[in-house]
């Protein structure tokens, strides 16, 4: 079935876009309600510049900026990261290209047919970086980027790159690199939208109605009333609750964010070894086990999903498995040999 490992994400991309829908909603309707509020009398002007400036303003921002960054991603990373882009209807010209050039270009038409895609993706090499990596962008299947670094070009065969761009192509075809952007940029919205409003009240009005609880529950349990002290205290606990909820937030949609990245390696690799071969798919992430790797040193965690694996010493430990966004290659290679998600 054409594209049969892309129904999951069907539903992510659904989701994230109501919720796309639903933040513009509420930014739309809190900047009219704000802005209602703002020509009437001073405590309602003040409500209504909160409404217009913490809420409307922001979740209009979020969702403007949310799609520049969804169909923008291919001329964004292009312009971010030295990347040598090849223009595939010229790679018979005489001294434009090198021959790996030629046959990276090449490999990713043909794989891409192969797969069925609408459209064959920019193909970029990515210059002055020796770490073997590989990386799919894109919004759509039709407009989408498989880039590929010097590093990898240079450690591994033919035929292991094709396998590791076939790798790339089936993120396009999976859709995964449009969840992946929809869901990146979910932490962002509702730490956003939902949470900088709230802390705003909780923080610099709800402290001292806090300390004020406090204060109330010690004198009434110094009385002897601990009824009514621990309805004071519950009233604090609450509201350390309030102020630890968006670092709990974070860390849960962190962990969703990567949780689908690992499960779409799976799916990924399973797109390779269809278009190339098993052993073809298993070389080359053998290999990349064993050469040296950097990870980025800057905006790590945005720059994570980009890479094709994490470093081997950060692959042992306690929940290992919840801090990375791939999975080990040792587990990938014995999924791909036991045949999983490739029937």
């Amino acid at each position: 079935m054409k594209f049969r490992n892309a129904q999951g994400n069907l539903a992510v991309i659904a989701i994230m876009t109501l919720f796309c829908l639903a933040v513009f909603s509420y930014g739309v309707y809190a900047s009219y309600y704000g802005w209602q509020l703002f020509q009437q009398g001073a405590f309602n002007f003040i409500v209504g510049l909160f409404f217009l400036l913490c809420i409307g303003i922001p979740s209009l921002y979020w969702v403007i900026s949310t799609m520049y960054r969804y169909f923008a991603a291919v001329p964004s990373c292009i312009n971010q990261r030295k990347i040598r882009v090849l223009n595939p209807l010229l790679i018979h010209e005489e001294g434009l290209y090198s021959d790996t050039e030629k046959f990276l270009c090449t490999a990713v038409q043909e794989l891409s047919r192969s797969e069925g895609l609408p459209k064959t993706p920019v193909v970029g090499i990515e210059l002055c970086d020796d770490n073997p990596n590989a990386y799919a962008v894109g919004a759509t299947r039709s407009y989408a980027m498989v880039v590929a670094t010097t590093g990898l070009i240079k450690h591994l065969n033919q035929r292991q790159v094709a396998a590791v761009m076939a790798h790339e192509l089936g993120h396009i075809a999976n859709l995964d690199t449009m969840a992946k952007t929809l869901l990146s940029s979910a932490l962002d919205g509702v730490m956003l939208i939902l949470f900088k409003p709230m802390l705003l009240i909780v923080w610099y009005f709800g402290r001292f109605a806090a300390l004020l609880m406090l204060g109330a529950g010690l004198i009434y349990g110094l009385l002897g009333n601990w009824q009514h002290a621990t309805v004071f205290f519950v009233g604090v606990l609450v509201w350390i609750l309030l102020m630890m909820l968006p670092t709990i937030t974070r860390f849960l949609v962190t962990l969703l964010t990567f949780w689908h990245s690992r499960w779409r390696e799976y799916h990924a690799d399973a797109v390779a070894a269809r278009l190339t071969s098993v052993d073809d798919i298993v070389s080359a992430l053998a290999t990349l086990d064993r050469l040296p790797f950097q990870p980025p040193k800057t905006n790590k965690e945005q720059m994570a999903t980009l890479w094709i694996r994490v470093a081997m010493k950060q692959e042992t430990g306690t929940f290992h498995w919840l801090k990375h966004t791939h999975p080990p290659i040792h587990k990938r290679i014995e999924v791909l040999r036991r045949g999983f998600y490739l029937r």
